[in-house]
Order: structure tokens, then sequence, then C-alpha cells
């Protein structure tokens, strides 16, 4: 079935449920080491490994659940809806647990990851057919341009109430107190992201029911899986996904350390991620227009090559909270706001591409594979910053030596340049523009109606 543009109310509620996505994945991104460390009194390095686990573990679901809704169709809930429906509530309370049931566990440790991987899991059913949805909605390259902007712009809102928060949760000295702070929050941000989620699948269903149903059996899903792994562009976005979120999140994970020990102000964490949040939510218009006017891997480019320079500066002339420490927040989300938004409209391109190549539609399947690399590199770059504070000497909630603040300094710049570079490098040899999708999906329809 070939549809026409979707209507600002399906616009938006699509987009919507990107809201309710961030406001629990990103109090965890932000917050769940410090909160690991510094509430729960639990040793860097072992926060590093409970946080990877978890999510390694739900890297492994990924494909699970990719391949299951690459394989059913359902005439109620279509191909992603029941993931939706029936995730979104498990999502919402195991987050919760996350903040209340480790603080009365006698093991908190076993607890703390149990809650993780539980969350963690439901997320996976949530995360991952929203984001394959895209492909399944529209049919044209600059329309998921410009919902992939759209809908990082809603995740900076859900984003920019985790930050507002955050001067709440970071405004108590007593570690009782900051907990109890914490799970008000939580029960707050799961009621919101179950409305969005829920909102989000009804008010594009009727869309996600009639699309083409590409039930695949499993020979043709590893064949599709070939066709993936040896074309060019898939490679790259699955290579610039992994790298970009192994060294970027690096950045905001040293962000409420550097606040609290280097400038030695624990409230500047809530102010520099609100400020670096309203950044991503004003520069969302611009990575839009960039990448609909003009192809889609030169916006990600210019997306990197700004980070290198916010992340820089940051690192190494910010001292104090003065207005260098503004302007460099606002550099750094300005940046973030096309890292994270651009490349999600450029996936599904690719999704057609492969099947105009192979004949086979493994939209789910490499969704799944961009989204577990993600979540690989994210949990990575939790264990490699725990296990530099450990090395050099980190003591929670004490005043640090010269070794643990250089070595804040230094990590929260260094990685993020790194991976910049090579995603850069990687996106240089793309050549899937906008022009070419509109010749495949010329080409995809001609078939079908054949």
């Amino acid at each position: 079935m070939t549809f026409s543009p979707l209507s600002r109310v399906q616009s938006l509620g699509y987009a919507g449920g990107n809201f309710g996505k961030n406001i629990v994945a990103n109090t965890l991104g932000y917050f769940v080491l410090i909160y690991i460390t510094d509430v729960l009194n639990i040793d860097p390095i072992m926060a590093g490994i409970i946080v990877l686990i978890a999510l390694v573990v739900d890297a492994i679901l990924d494909p699970l659940v990719g391949c299951l809704s690459d394989r059913k169709h359902s005439k109620h809930f279509g191909k992603y809806g029941g993931y939706i429906v029936f995730g979104a509530p498990l999502c919402s309370l195991s987050f919760v647990g996350i903040f209340y049931l480790p603080l009365v566990s006698e093991n908190p440790v076993t607890t703390l990851l149990t809650c993780l991987l539980l969350f963690r899991a439901s997320y996976t059913l949530i995360d991952l057919p929203h984001n394959a949805l895209l492909s399944r909605i529209s049919e044209d390259s600059r329309e998921r341009a410009h919902l992939a902007t759209l809908r990082f712009f809603f995740s900076s809102l859900g984003s920019l109430c985790v930050t507002v928060a955050a001067f709440q949760l970071f405004d108590s000295a007593s570690n009782q107190a900051q907990a109890a702070l914490f799970q008000k929050f939580s029960i707050f941000a799961a009621c919101c992201s179950l409305i969005a989620v829920w909102l989000s699948w009804f008010a594009v269903r009727q869309r996600d029911v009639h699309a083409r149903q590409c039930v695949l059996s499993w020979s043709q899903q590893v064949q599709g899986l070939k066709c993936i792994i040896v074309d060019k562009h898939a490679i790259i976005i699955l290579v610039a996904s992994f790298f970009c979120a192994l060294t970027v999140p690096i950045f905001t994970k040293s962000f409420s350390y550097f606040c609290k020990y280097n400038l030695n102000d624990q409230t500047l964490i809530a102010k520099g991620l609100t400020l670096m949040v309203i950044a991503q939510t004003t520069s969302t218009p611009i990575w839009s227009y960039l990448s609909t006017r003009y192809e889609k891997h030169h916006a990600l480019i210019a997306a990197h090559g700004l980070s290198i320079l916010s992340v820089v500066y940051f690192s190494f002339l910010v001292t104090d909270s003065s207005a260098i420490f503004i302007l460099g927040c606002l550099l750094v989300g300005a940046a973030a706001g096309g890292l994270w938004s651009v490349i999600w409209g450029m996936a599904p391109d690719v999704i057609d591409k492969v099947n105009h190549d192979s004949g086979i539609r493994s939209e789910a399947v490499f969704i799944a594979l961009v989204v577990v690399l993600m979540k690989v590199g994210h949990g990575l770059s939790a264990s490699l910053l725990g296990n530099v504070l450990t090395h050099n000497g980190y003591v929670a909630n004490s005043v640090q030596n010269d070794a643990v603040l250089a070595a804040i300094r230094w990590v929260m710049c260094g990685f993020p340049v790194m991976g910049a570079l090579i995603c850069m490098a990687c996106l240089y040899k793309y050549r899937l523009g906008h022009a070419q999708h509109k010749a495949i999906q010329a080409a995809l329809k001609d078939l079908r109606t054949r």
C-alpha cells in the first residue's frame, strides 16, 4: 500500500513517542553512574560493569525482537503495535523499580542489576519497533528526514524534563533525601513515558496495520542479514552508529563528575544539562532543514565537526560557571541535536536500498543491528569511564586528587573527538542521497505493480 504524506497530527503523534522513551532513558543515561556511586555507594568499576551487563543483555534481545517482528503481522496490531502496546507498561514499572528496590534490598548490587535487566528488556520491546516503524509509515526520503529530526525534538523535550528535575535531584547534600527525590521523579517519568509511547503508535496505527506485511521466513531473514553486512551503505551506518554511541555519551556521563569535582559545584549539573538540552531542541529545525535541503550525510558530517569544536572548547576553556561555561554547553547541545537525529533519517533509506538490491526487506533486523551497536557502545562508554575513575583513585563524595580531575577533563574530550573523526571518515564514503533514494523507491513501486 502506498501512503500519502503524513498529516501534522500523525507526524507529531508518532514523533511524540520519543518523548516517552527519552524521559526514562536519559534519566539513566545522565545520572545512573553518579546515582550508583554516590547514592547507593557502589564502587565505580562495579557500577560500570552493572551498566555494561544490562546493555549487553539488552543488545542480545534486540536482534531477537527484530527477527520475531519481521516474521509476524497482526490484523489488529500490525507489525509493531503489539510490542509497543504491551511493552510500555512493563518498561515503566521496571524503571520505577530501579530507584526503589535497591534501597531496601540486602544485596543492592544484585537487585539493581535485576531491575536494570528488566528495564532494558522491556525498553527493547518499545524502542526497536518504534524506530523500525519509521520505514513503514513513510516512503519519502525527505519526509523521513523531517520525521527523524521531529522525533529528536521530542527526545529533547524529554531530556529537558530530566534536566529541569535535576535542579531538585541535586539540591540536597543528603544521600537519603536525594534518593527520595529520585523515587518521586521516577514515578512521574514512568507515567509520562507510558502515555506518550501508547499515543505514538495509535497515531499511526492504520499505517502499521495496512502497510506491506513483508512476513519473512527464517531462511529469508538469514539471506537478508547477509545482504545487509555486505552493503557498503549499511556498514557505514552501523560503524558510525557504534563509534558515536561509544564515544559521544562519555561527555555527558563525565559532565556530572566534572561539575561536582572539577568545578566544585554540583548545582551546575542541572544548569549545564538544561542548557545543552535547550540547544538540542532549538537546533532541531536547523538540522531538519540541512538534512532535507542538502544530503543527510553532509549534515551529519557537519554535526560531528561541530561536536569536535564544542568538546575541545568545553574541556580546556571552562574553569567556572561564567559565560564560557554557558556557551560551551550550548555548543555541545547544538552538536548533539544533529548527531542523534540525522542518522535515524538515513537508516530507512538503507533498508530500501537493500530491499531493492536483494528483494528482501529486513527492516526490523537492520534497525536491530543499529540499536544493538548503539547500546553496546553506550555500555562500553560507562565501563570505560568507571575504570578510568577507579584507576586514578576516585573516592565518592570526597575531594578528588589531581589525577582524577585531569582524567575527567581528558576523558570528556578525548573520546568524543576520536569517535567523531572515525564517523566523519566513514560518512565521507556514503553516496545514498535524496535523488538516488527517489530512484530506488520508483523501482520498488514498479516491481510491486508488476
